[in-house]
């Protein structure tokens, strides 16, 4: 018996429909994935600064970086820019028929790969802005690569929850 592939299914087949589902998944969970990794690692750190003890300026400094962090980079980034773009790129997915792109769904989704080149550009250039914030704040003495890095834990997680939040519309 002959495998099936795309172009021996219908468009509207249950078939192609339940391959569609199963990739924009494997691109949300791939991606949630990285979130979730960043997430605890990040915490996992800030917590143990926490739990070393902090003075009260300190306090206040990570109370204000996590509100700044929380608000302006997990709701107005990730929340409602990045997420949706993400959901987009994953839902384009049911209409691309190559190997690789399908294998690196969760790339796709978040734009590394196969997006128009000025759009590749910018997500490329934020990926080295990121990679330069990190090495950055790994410079910082403690308790503030700690205060920091608890605060992005916080942004990050919020941006995590919008993806799974946003998980049941996206397979619709």
């Amino acid at each position: 018996m002959k495998a099936m592939s795309r172009s021996d299914v219908t468009p509207n087949s249950s078939e192609t429909k339940r391959m569609d589902r199963l990739i924009t998944a494997w691109a949300l969970v791939g991606v949630g994935s990285t979130l979730v990794i960043a997430v605890v690692r990040l915490s996992a750190r800030g917590w143990e600064t926490v739990t070393n003890g902090l003075s009260p300026i300190e306090w206040v400094v990570l109370a204000l970086t996590s509100t700044v962090f929380f608000y302006g980079e997990g709701v107005m980034a990730l929340e409602r820019r990045w997420v949706p773009h993400v959901v987009n790129r994953a839902r384009e997915l049911r209409r691309k028929s190559g190997a690789a792109v399908r294998i690196g769904a969760p790339l796709y989704a978040m734009g590394l790969i196969g997006a128009p080149v000025p759009k590749l550009i910018r997500t490329w250039l934020g990926v080295c802005a990121i990679v330069a914030a990190i090495l950055i704040v790994r410079a910082f003495a403690e308790p503030w690569r700690g205060i920091i890095d608890l605060s992005v834990a916080g942004a990050l997680a919020w941006g995590t929850i919008a993806l799974i939040r946003s998980f049941p519309d996206a397979l619709s």
